[in-house]
């Protein structure tokens, strides 16, 4: 039974490679070259999001203690919608105080994230250099059950913290949600047969990305407001105990569909809050 596609899965590929039946790699540079990518890129996203632009935040002290004083095992999973190709680094890196970027090598709790192969495992440099920021590839397409899922699966039932985005691309038209994909169900019943503890899944919105960063633009735009609301966590218990007793492909496909649209109700709500605050900071 080597052969098996759970079997291919346990392989590694090595760096500038994605296989959807390989697990990526996950470090490269130690912890000096992690210290370095992430020391860098914060400062830069911090520069571009708090002195170039103005960014704020509404209840961040809910996603402030679920990054910093969650009790692990517990995991926690962050869903935001996607404006910019500078959503994270750039906002992620506002998000999280300087002193928890500085104390990574004791804690380990820097976000991990996934972004699509074409960019960060364009080549083997290229590769180590996302790897060091704890972000690894996804191929685009390759669909919900390829091994880069699993392996971060792996990663929230230990007790890390993911960042995704569960649109699964830019979406173009400011505000706009698009269609979510089915990888947050896939994920989250693959924690509970794993035997993880539940974990935290922390929706936020976001606004004004879209002008700090304009799709197709390789430069940053000064004098926005970027604003953020965060929400409450979303209980997935009633649906996360039908993980593992679906008979069909159909019945597993349902669950992960009514687990996505879990997660748009809530994040419709936190759009709609996130621009009713926007308007009255005008006025």
């Amino acid at each position: 039974m080597a052969d098996t596609v759970e079997g291919r899965r346990l392989e590694m590929s090595g760096f500038g490679e994605c296989d959807v039946d390989k697990v990526p790699p996950l470090e490269a540079w130690g912890d000096v070259g992690r210290m370095a990518v992430l020391g860098v890129v914060s400062a830069f996203s911090k520069f571009v999001t708090s002195i170039m632009n103005r960014t704020t935040c509404t209840n961040y002290e809910t996603f402030y203690h679920h990054v910093t004083q969650r009790r692990r095992p517990n995991g926690l999973i962050t869903v935001s919608n996607h404006a910019s190709t500078f959503d994270d680094p750039g906002l992620l890196s506002w998000m999280i105080p300087w002193r928890y970027f500085l104390s990574e090598p004791t804690h380990r709790g820097i976000r991990w994230t996934m972004c699509t192969s074409e960019i960060c495992a364009k080549n083997a440099l290229v590769h180590k250099f996302f790897a060091a920021g704890k972000t690894v590839p996804i191929t685009r397409g390759g669909g919900i059950n390829q091994a880069v899922m699993g392996t971060m699966a792996e990663r929230v039932s230990r007790g890390d913290w993911l960042h995704i985005f569960p649109e699964g691309r830019v979406t173009k038209v400011p505000n706009e949600l698009g269609r979510l994909k089915w990888g947050l169900g896939k994920m989250l019943c693959d924690i509970d047969e794993r035997g993880g503890p539940a974990p935290t899944v922390l929706p936020f919105w976001h606004s004004g990305m879209e002008k700090v960063k304009r799709y197709g633009v390789m430069w940053f735009y000064p004098f926005n407001h970027v604003h953020v609301t965060v929400g409450e966590p979303i209980d997935f218990a009633d649906l996360t105990a039908r993980c593992g007793k679906c008979k069909t492909d159909k019945a597993r496909e349902e669950l992960f569909r009514s687990m996505t649209d879990r997660v748009e109700e809530r994040m419709r709500e936190i759009r709609a809050k996130n621009l009713e605050e926007r308007h009255r900071a005008r006025g």
